[in-house]
């Protein structure tokens, strides 16, 4: 294994670090939305008020 092999790697890993945290972070962004939609889903399905 060579130096530029290692380099390669390191290089790799730290794309794909970057990437799931990237995701990870668009997720988490988009809970309270989701939780805010079926909570009026939820709302809607029982008869709940519009607004």
């Amino acid at each position: 294994m060579d130096w530029d092999t290692v380099t390669l790697l390191v290089l790799a890993a730290f794309g794909l670090a970057g990437l799931i945290l990237t995701m990870a972070a668009e997720l988490l962004s988009k809970v309270p939305a989701v939780i805010e939609a079926w909570r009026r889903v939820r709302a809607t399905w029982r008869g709940g008020d519009d607004g």
